[in-house]
């Protein structure tokens, strides 16, 4: 490539970049202080707009101040950027900015060999950070080129505590007043979402402009599918479906696939964009649980509203969505529990094959039945993994009781969220 369009197109986006506005501060920020002093590259991940490259930038400012370089391989101008333009492109870096700690770049990785720039960049003691794009490659992809040397962090909308920031609502008062907001923004956020553009612009064609992107480019375009309605009937369905237990065998009664074989990649298609997650239920062995019925959830509860069969989704399938996704926010491996008499625990958490905890999910509490059903699959899940005590995550029911040895904790959606 010709050397000054190299430098202009580095001058021009180091001043776009470092001019954009910082947006709300997320709360992974403090995460990423202790990577700052090792040398991986860290590999950020995570759906479709969700805030990748502004998060780049809170890193870049706060823990680089004016010691670091930015790129966009994305710009039209590096089009045809080769791997022999990698070494000139350093060279320049270093002629017009001096010698730098950090490179952060976004888009990467749809260039040549950018990989090995990457990892020679890190051989001369250079920290990278690297956004990773849903629709030209995503996390697992990443992990083979960089050959174990780097850190993945995946990224979610925002929490109910950033939503509460944004909205400038003190999440550590809660005297009655300040609790009534916080409640009154919670029924908000349940339905809405945390999506950024979402709530800063509250324009809810976002999301349906974010979802016709992700069926397009993230998965028609980016595996080549001839059948395009198919995936499309497939992912609204399972939208529409958010909570609900399936089979791939089952999924073929409403579509116009049969094969369960194209169903489970299709699938796997849709989930690989962060767009949708499936949940299996807890088994010691792998091989039966790969068997058994899955459960599908999606990345933020204002696709459920904006774009899905939202009329047939209730509050507490609203609820249980936007527990799952915090938990695996907070990066907790989950399942869900159902034994031979179909007694159901929404949440296993689990480390090291071993069940950690059990949760259930439930909006509202109000009828004597409802309670009883919710406490019973709790206690048969704990009494299968040995656990003292449950916990029932409700939209404003606080309290603890004891059944049958076991401790029951109800805890509002709110508190959890706020933990």
């Amino acid at each position: 490539m010709n050397k000054e369009v190299l430098r202009k197109t580095i001058l021009n986006h180091y001043e776009m970049f470092t001019n954009k506005d910082i947006g709300v501060v997320r709360d992974y920020l403090t995460e990423f202080k202790k990577e700052i002093d090792n040398p991986l590259t860290i590999v950020i991940t995570g759906h479709r707009r969700v805030g990748k490259s502004t998060l780049l930038l809170q890193i870049a400012k706060k823990y680089y101040k004016n010691n670091f370089y930015y790129l966009d391989f994305s710009d039209p101008s590096l089009k045809n950027l080769d791997v022999s333009d990698y070494e000139p492109l350093y060279e320049l870096f270093l002629k017009e900015f001096g010698l730098k700690k950090a490179f952060f770049f976004d888009e990467i990785q749809g260039k040549p060999e950018w990989n090995s720039f990457v990892n020679i960049l890190r051989e001369r003691k250079h920290k990278c950070f690297v956004t990773g794009s849903n629709s030209e490659m995503l996390s697992s992809e990443i992990s083979t080129y960089l050959t174990g040397r780097h850190k993945d962090k995946i990224i979610f909308p925002f929490s109910f505590k950033e939503f509460l920031n944004y909205k400038t609502i003190d999440t550590n008062l809660l005297t009655t007043t300040n609790t009534s907001k916080i409640l009154k923004y919670f029924d908000i956020y349940l339905e809405e979402g945390g999506f950024p553009e979402n709530i800063i612009f509250n324009q809810p064609e976002i999301l349906k402009d974010i979802y016709k992107d992700i069926i397009t480019r993230d998965i028609i375009s980016r595996w080549n599918i001839q059948n395009i309605s198919d995936i499309e009937d497939l992912a609204y369905y399972l939208l529409s479906n958010t909570t609900n237990e399936f089979t791939y065998s089952s999924l073929n009664k409403y579509l116009k696939i049969k094969d369960p074989k194209t169903i489970q990649k299709y699938v796997k298609y849709i989930c690989k964009t962060y767009f949708l997650f499936e949940l299996s239920q807890f088994d010691y062995s792998l091989k039966k649980q790969r068997k058994k019925k899955k459960k599908i959830y999606c990345i933020d509860n204002g696709f459920l509203t904006n774009v899905g069969y939202a009329f047939s989704i209730g509050k507490s399938r609203y609820l249980e969505n936007l527990i799952f996704i915090e938990l695996k926010r907070r990066n907790k491996e989950v399942y869900f529990f159902r034994n031979a008499k179909n007694q159901e625990c929404d949440f296993l958490v689990v480390d090291k094959k071993k069940v950690m905890s059990a949760i259930q999910v439930c909006y509202d509490l109000k009828n004597i039945d409802t309670e009883e059903r919710e406490i019973n699959g709790l206690i048969f899940a704990l009494k299968e993994y040995r656990l003292n005590t449950g916990i029932i995550i409700t939209y404003n029911t606080s309290k603890t009781i004891k059944k049958d040895k076991f401790n029951i904790k109800f805890i509002p959606a709110y508190k959890w969220l706020l933990e």
